[in-house]
């Protein structure tokens, strides 16, 4: 689950959380990568199904090749470095192994190259006067620090709730600031916008302090726009330094990282029978972060899409209504949901008013698992835009399939943080599953699913231990098994045929 396109606040609920904001996305609109897309053809129809006809519950997926393949993705990244992320040998791997058991079922497979800004963390440290390091994460994309890092007085922006975040030029009137470490709090603007004012003020580099619990993971939107080094540090340690700069003492702060460019690819599968005036496309993103092997981000999601291809090739499109499947292995979705991206904006006129409808999955393996749809009443944080008409159909037959297995799912808003962002903007009804990252459970929710109230739903998120001994079979299961349950539904019924389904 991608970082970049957010702002700087964490959450504890929902899809992501309903006060995670977006960065500015690089949108079409404004000449940048991620962006408002096609627009699509609804493709709604009246129903074609007999009254009373009973829908066909798939038979569930298997755990155990689900295993294999995160075995399988495991291996790859241990063999290179630890990661699978786009632009490496890991996720060049990744894609070989998956395309190869797509065409022995029999599809038609297709990998999209396109380039990309890669970017990993080289050092990032933070040391206080008393030899202390309540430690540091460096903004992706940052500029670096001279190598031993820079040692430099903090100093804070204080002031109201606006001027601390340091979102505009006034925040700094009478702020010592030249040469010195700004201490900013999150939110209000992007990342971008904190490092430029801070900049503009003289400030040698700028550190923001979460105004919620835990690290405070943050990237730019515009590499291009960096200026000086950007890092996130908890509340405690924001704390800290506002101490350290009430005192007039020096701290010593590296963040150092590498960026270049590279190129990467999606692996796009097509069923080869089906009905291509009307397309079901499914998509996991397959790439990891560069500081692990992303075996819940985002392999157990592409292990269960995988399976779920390998199972509809044994028999789809014997029938007359059935629809024309594809599946989306995307690349990039950690450096900013690029991959989905490319891939819409490679289809034809025609082909996108073919598109029918998206299903999405992200992080389903969560060891302290939420069971999440994709809500198809939230509004974007960014551009208020709401999910297309017939979401909500969708957003109903996961809720289905979850009820199906005796589960309860909750809704959660679109937060901007997924490969579904692309096919949202575009007018594409949209769905999804998700099971929880870095936010932390609710007592509610624990009654509800079970796991432990306080703890976050993936500890691992974004970590070297995001490894197969850490995922949830179970979260895997339940979700595995509700999505192949509506993808089969899809399979066979447009939107606008579900009330004979639900009788």
């Amino acid at each position: 689950m991608c970082w970049s396109l957010m702002r700087t606040h964490r959450s504890t609920t929902g899809y992501g959380g309903n006060v995670l904001h977006r960065i500015q996305r690089k949108r079409a609109m404004t000449a940048g990568a991620v962006g408002v897309l096609f627009l699509a053809q609804l493709v709604i129809s009246s129903s074609s199904a007999a009254a009373g006809e009973s829908e066909v519950t798939p038979p569930p997926l298997s755990q155990d090749r689900i295993e294999k393949h995160l075995t399988r993705f495991e291996r790859i990244a241990d063999a290179h470095g630890g990661d699978r992320a786009s632009g490496t040998q890991g996720y060049a791997e990744s894609v070989d192994y998956t395309e190869k058991l797509l065409k022995k079922a029999g599809y038609s497979t297709q990998r999209q190259q396109f380039p990309f800004r890669y970017t990993r963390t080289l050092e990032e440290k933070l040391v206080l006067r008393d030899g202390s390091t309540p430690g540091v994460v460096v903004s992706g994309y940052s500029q670096s620090t001279p190598r031993g890092g820079l040692t430099a007085r903090p100093t804070a922006v204080g002031g109201d709730t606006e001027r601390r975040q340091g979102c505009r030029a006034g925040a700094y009137d009478g702020v010592p600031a030249g040469g010195r470490i700004a201490l900013v709090d999150a939110g209000g603007c992007s990342m971008d916008d904190k490092q430029r004012v801070a900049a503009d003020a003289g400030a040698a580099a700028v550190i923001v302090a979460n105004t919620g619990p835990g690290e405070l993971h943050t990237w730019l939107a515009d590499p291009e726009a960096a200026r000086i080094p950007i890092g996130g540090v908890t509340q405690e340690t924001g704390r800290l330094l506002a101490a350290e700069a009430r005192a007039g003492r020096t701290v010593q702060l590296t963040l150092r990282s590498l960026t270049e460019r590279r190129t990467t690819e999606n692996l796009i599968a097509v069923s080869p029978r089906g009905n291509p005036e009307h397309t079901v496309v499914s998509g996991a993103h397959l790439d990891s972060v560069p500081e692990g092997p992303g075996i819940n981000d985002n392999g157990v999601a592409a292990a269960v899409l995988l399976e779920s291809a390998l199972a509809a090739a044994k028999d789809h499109g014997t029938r007359a209504e059935d629809n024309r499947l594809v599946f989306g292995f995307w690349g990039a979705e950690e450096f900013g949901l690029l991959g989905s991206q490319h891939y819409v904006d490679s289809l034809t006129q025609e082909e996108r008013e073919r598109t029918g409808l998206y299903l999405n999955l992200e992080m389903i393996g969560s060891p302290n698992y939420g069971l999440f749809t994709l809500d198809s009443k939230a509004t974007d944080p960014v551009t208020g835009q709401r999910p297309a008409p017939g979401s909500d159909e969708i957003e109903r037959e996961l809720t289905d399939a979850f009820a199906a297995q005796g589960r309860t799912s909750l809704p959660g808003p679109a937060d901007g943080r997924s490969d579904y962002v692309a096919f949202l903007g575009a007018g594409i009804p949209t769905g999804g599953l998700y099971g929880g990252s870095f936010e932390a459970k609710t007592p509610e929710q624990a009654a509800l699913w079970g796991g432990t109230a306080g703890r976050p739903y993936d500890p691992c998120y974004h970590l070297t231990c995001d490894r197969t001994a850490q995922y949830s079979r179970e979260a895997a299961t339940l979700h595995g098994q509700a999505f192949q349950t509506v993808l089969t539904h899809y399979s066979r019924h447009r939107l606008g045929e579900a009330a004979a389904h639900h009788g």
